[in-house]
């Protein structure tokens, strides 16, 4: 399976020193094309003072104009917000730059206030996003657009440039529902980090039966969060309260009730009535990945076994840690004693 990093350029509360932790990216992207990673991953937020990426298809740039390998996704890019057009001529120009190494990772977002911030009715979402994947098609394609839908009208407009290969799109997706939409609609389903290995195995499922009713290929990112140490004391004295205290953090601004969580696919979120009852222990079960670079490996094999990703996408930092060096310490350890276990030989 295929290995990728989600970049997080957070830093709770205010976002300072975000000059610092863009160059901390750069050197991050570095070392995993050294490594042999497979890809960087973008996320997209608006009207967040923590440093919250809002512009991945900037970012997206600066890494592919300091890689040569290293594969691009934005994960997510919150399509409803966006002009289509705009979208589509952007990553043409992605594409054309880095040799066809973008792909398109996109989703709804449903978050009110930045769909406040862009003028766009949240109650129309999924209409416009459907609208806005096939004219992303059409604008890539050889002919001009023409496209009359109920939120955007176009008359022969030809986009340029094209793309050297067509980007694939992947769809963002966490509930019965979108998960069968990104089957229909979608070159690829992309997790979140967040539900359980058993939450994720079942959508899997309702997301290929979907991918092959309507003719397409499936295809899995799989999202864990996950840190890797020769020293098991670590798991619990370095790692876990960065990770208790990004859910307790979530928790505080209404995880279990607003678009970020599907507490409806998961039984456990039914118990959690404050802060204190977000543990290690009920996140280490089935949720994370970590250990040891044996124990790593032998839970993601597991996953593949169970869920069989095309491939796998980790949060090695949260917005408040762990620092810098100790991250670069994980992807290099990563890197040299579990990934050649998960890519094939050559």
């Amino acid at each position: 399976m295929k290995v990728g990093v989600y970049l997080n350029t957070q830093a709770r509360p205010r976002g300072v020193a975000l000059a610092q932790i863009y160059a901390e990216l750069f050197e991050t992207v570095r070392l995993m094309e050294e490594l042999g990673y497979d890809a960087a991953f973008l996320p997209e937020h608006h009207q967040q003072p923590d440093g919250y990426l809002p512009s991945p298809f900037v970012m997206a740039a600066a890494i592919l104009s300091r890689t040569e390998r290293l594969r691009v996704h934005t994960g997510i890019h919150l399509l409803p917000l966006w002009d289509p057009m705009r979208v589509a001529e952007d990553v043409a120009v992605l594409d054309v730059l880095s040799g066809s190494r973008i792909t398109l990772g996109v989703g709804l977002g449903l978050v009110q206030h930045e769909f406040d911030q862009f003028g766009v009715d949240m109650r129309t979402a999924v209409s416009r996003f459907t609208e806005q994947l096939e004219i992303l098609r059409l604008a890539w394609s050889d002919e001009p657009v023409t496209f009359h839908g109920d939120h955007f009208v176009y008359d022969a407009i030809d986009v340029h440039p094209k793309p050297l290969t067509t980007p694939k799109i992947f769809i963002g997706a966490m509930s019965d529902r979108s998960v069968e939409r990104a089957g229909r609609l979608g070159d690829g389903w992309l997790t979140d980090p967040l539900h359980s290995a058993q939450t994720i195995e079942s959508w899997a499922a309702r997301y290929r039966a979907s991918a092959v009713e309507h003719g397409r290929q499936p295809s899995i990112w799989l999202q864990r969060d996950c840190y890797v140490s020769e020293n098991p004391a670590d798991i619990r004295e370095v790692w876990a309260p960065y990770l208790v205290d990004d859910w307790r953090f979530h928790f505080g601004q209404g995880l279990l009730t607003y678009g970020r969580f599907n507490a409806a696919a998961e039984p456990w979120a039914a118990k959690v009535e404050s802060p204190d009852d977000i543990t290690f222990e009920a996140l280490q079960a089935d949720r994370v990945v970590a250990g040891t670079p044996q124990e790593v490996t032998d839970q993601l094999l597991g996953l593949g076994s169970r869920i069989q990703p095309d491939g796998v996408c980790f949060r090695f930092r949260f917005p408040n840690g762990p620092a810098h060096p100790t991250v670069l310490e994980t992807i290099r350890l990563f890197g040299s004693d579990v990934l050649p276990h998960l890519q094939p030989s050559t």
